[in-house]
């Protein structure tokens, strides 16, 4: 369960905080000043983020190392096409 606690709450009871979400694999969302400043959530949670983050970065680097060499303006010609077609499925000309 995802719930928003105030920090002055967090700073009073971290113990607690970090029980709940330990043991009931509760994610907080701490806010300050009326705004979300941070998240604690279980350390698994991190974990898998981390490695899918890592995942996504190192397919990235592997596109960016292909041989792909493409001019803008062949970029730009290939998103103005894309958004005929997709624009002219919908019917949104």
């Amino acid at each position: 369960m995802v719930r928003e606690i105030a920090l002055e709450k967090v700073a009073l009871n971290l113990e607690s905080a970090v029980r709940e979400i330990q043991d009931r694999r509760d994610q907080l969302v701490v806010v300050h000043g009326g705004k979300r400043v941070m998240a604690m959530i279980p350390i698994d949670f991190y974990d898998l983020w981390f490695a899918e983050r890592e995942k996504a970065f190192k397919y990235f680097d592997k596109l960016s190392s292909h041989d792909m060499h493409y001019t803008d303006e062949e970029v730009e010609s290939d998103v103005e096409q894309a958004i005929r077609e997709t624009r002219s499925q919908d019917g949104n000309m």
